[in-house]
């Protein structure tokens, strides 16, 4: 038999979770050919990661699935704390309910859906796009990467050979909440292994050269093996069960979140649509666990009764129940082979599920890689060093993140074995640190400090405006018709980035000339003007917003200049470009310079990545630091 002929794509993502889904869908519509496989037969069914901050909701609406997430979703409100008895007598006791909010967020910090519906609108959101290929029980059987090509540009450096499997139906591969071996409902263990075997009588194996391979594939990810990269930690002293179910209870608060805390252990509860609960229950803990493919459901539930009492806990109906060890680890390697192979989520770091970070921090994880392979792909980035400088700092912006994800963690539960007296104020650090407000990315190409700043300090838990930081959501209307929006739903995943000017009050003439003097300068500069105009019908690489506080009909748009509302053959001017931060019709105030204090006589301008981080901050008429910013990038 002769050899398979090889089939050539621009990248290759190995693993169908919620990871490689959200690396997929930032190709959508692009030149770029991507093929993902799994060996699962389809999609998650049931089961896996629940819980979505508001980041990883603000990266659907980026995706444009943000609306059909939200209408599944259920929102959570309120925390409730119960403790032992303080008299010394038997059971809990509620002591005290605390909202489940971030106050600068202005919105609702956590929602839930379960990972297979998140799979689910993410698939369906690249399905129309011919360009992406999805490949189910196919698995990869050998990578092999030519290190000797890895710096041109239109090689193909990355061949792997990829089998039609059959796979056990309680295999899991792809992304997990927890990166552990789980059970099916029936009590079968998944082994997460391996777990496939070439399927003899399905076509022969199929060559794939590729531009760039990325491992979304899980805890127990192939191709983190096959780079040679080693995950960092240890075990947890527990074990846990995990049980998504109707509960018959007459506990009180069974529709909120609660923090249930006796002396074997902490039970987490979380209230989710159709009627159920999500519990993750503490089974054993010490030196002598069992295994946890050995549980049986009645076990758990025996456990989480023995917490709960005096109240009662009977079993309406069961979707999906899962055991697990917990694993702190983190890789040693994001990428490998002169940025040509990653690892995303799952596959580079793991830890426990109690502060619902699982599935957001892959999804994140993806977000941050996806632009800067897209950039890459499309050939924006100018020279070879340049593309891996960019490549480079999805390691350097990831793996700290991951880290400190785990320390986290681990202090994680003891805020709620052992309140203090400034709990309040922990708590909400706490729910200010698991929305990612003390995220902030290093110096880089991709993040530059203001001129004569070399370091920042701290990184503060506040929705500031800071480089390396996420752009803090905020409320706007449009100038052209009053209609309010949340800029990041503005903020389509095109792989552009923005120039977002917050002119303050250009009712005021000096304010006016000045933003005028900069539409100008940026319609024109030599180094600027053909990646922040439109070129034919093309997208610019660079997108420039307004943001005033002027009154709107003290504002004429069309007498802005040129790059601030462009103008089409097809579509006539662009209008969704300058936004007022005004009163709205029905929706109130959003008073964004407030909330990100912008004086409104100085304003300010800010260089926002594709991926919705800030990569400068800079004074409102620094057209000399947007251009240092691109030169930097090197892009075109």
């Amino acid at each position: 038999m002769s050899p398979p002929a090889s089939t050539k794509v621009d990248l290759l993502i190995v693993g169908a979770g919620p990871a490689g889904l959200a690396l997929a869908n930032w190709f959508r519509g692009a030149n770029i050919k991507v093929l993902i496989v799994d060996k699962k037969p389809g999609p998650t069914p049931r089961g896996q990661a629940e819980g979505l901050k508001s980041t990883t909701n603000e990266i659907f609406d980026s995706y444009g699935i943000g609306p059909q997430v939200t209408a599944e979703s259920w929102r959570l409100e309120e925390i409730a704390c119960w403790g032992t008895r303080k008299d010394g007598g038997e059971g809990i006791v509620r002591e005290q309910v605390i909202p489940d909010r971030v106050a600068e967020l202005g919105k609702p910090r956590e929602t839930m859906l379960q990972q297979s519906r998140v799979e689910h609108h993410m698939l369906h959101n690249i399905l129309s796009h011919d360009n992406i290929e999805i490949r189910y029980s196919t698995a990869p059987m050998s990578v092999d990467i030519d290190t000797s090509c890895v710096h041109e540009t239109n090689t193909f450096p990355v061949s792997v050979s990829l089998e039609k499997v059959t796979t056990n139906t309680n295999t899991t591969n792809g992304d997990t909440t927890n990166g552990t071996s789980c059970h099916a409902t029936n009590g079968h263990h998944i082994n997460g292994q391996n777990g496939h075997q070439p399927d003899e009588h399905d076509a022969p194996s199929d060559k794939i050269s590729a531009k760039y391979i990325v491992g979304c594939d899980g805890a127990h990810s192939w191709l983190r093996k096959q780079l040679d990269v080693s995950l960092e930690g240890d075990l947890t002293d527990s074990v846990f069960g995990v049980v998504d179910m109707v509960p018959k209870s007459n506990f009180p608060d069974i529709r909120r979140v609660c923090y249930l805390r006796a002396a074997s252990g902490t039970i987490l509860l979380v209230p989710r649509s159709n009627k159920e609960v999500r519990m993750y229950i503490p089974v054993e803990s010490g030196t002598a666990l069992p295994d946890p493919k050995d549980l049986t459901f009645d076990r758990v539930m025996d456990a989480a009764r023995k917490i709960i009492a005096p109240y009662t806990m009977e079993v309406g109906s069961v979707s999906w129940w899962s055991a697990y060890r917990v694993r702190q680890r983190v890789g040693n390697h994001f990428s490998r082979l002169n940025e040509r192979a990653f690892l995303v989520g799952d596959a580079v770091h793991t830890h426990s599920p109690k502060a619902g970070q699982g599935m957001n921090t892959s999804i994140q994880d993806a977000y941050n890689l996806g632009w800067k392979l897209r950039l890459t792909l499309k050939g924006k980035v100018r020279s070879s060093g340049a593309r891996q400088d960019l490549l480079r700092t999805y390691e350097s912006e990831r793996r700290p993140v991951a880290l400190d994800l785990i320390a986290f963690d681990k202090g994680f539960l003891k805020l709620f074995a052992a309140p203090s007296a400034q709990f309040d104020t922990e708590i909400l650090q706490a729910l200010k640190f698991t929305t990612g407000l003390s995220i902030r990315y290093p110096p880089s190409c991709a993040v530059q400090l203001p001129k004569g700043i070399e370091q920042l300090g701290p990184s503060l838990l506040k929705a500031d405006l800071v480089p390396g930081k996420r752009l803090p959501d905020f409320r706007v209307v449009y100038q052209a018709d009053g209609v309010p929006t949340w800029m990041h739903k503005r903020l389509s995943a095109t792989g552009q980035f923005r120039v977002m000017i917050f002119a303050g009050d250009i009712s005021d003439s000096t304010a006016s000339k000045r933003l005028h003097d900069v539409g100008k300068y940026l319609g024109e500069s030599k180094s600027l003007k053909h990646v922040v105009m439109p070129q034919s019908e093309q997208e610019p690489l660079v997108e420039v917003l307004v943001v005033h506080c002027a009154e709107r009909d003290l504002v004429d748009l069309l007498a802005l200049p040129e790059v601030y509302r462009p103008w089409s053959d097809e579509s006539g001017y662009d209008f969704w470009r300058v936004f007022a931060d005004v009163e709205s019709v029905h929706d109130g105030h959003g008073r964004a310079y407030e909330r990100l204090e912008i004086d409104r006589q100085v304003g300010c301008t800010v260089v926002v990545r594709p991926d919705g981080y800030i990569g400068a901050v800079l004074e409102v008429d620094d057209v000399e630091g947007v251009e240092r910013y691109f030169e930097g990038m090197n892009v075109s």
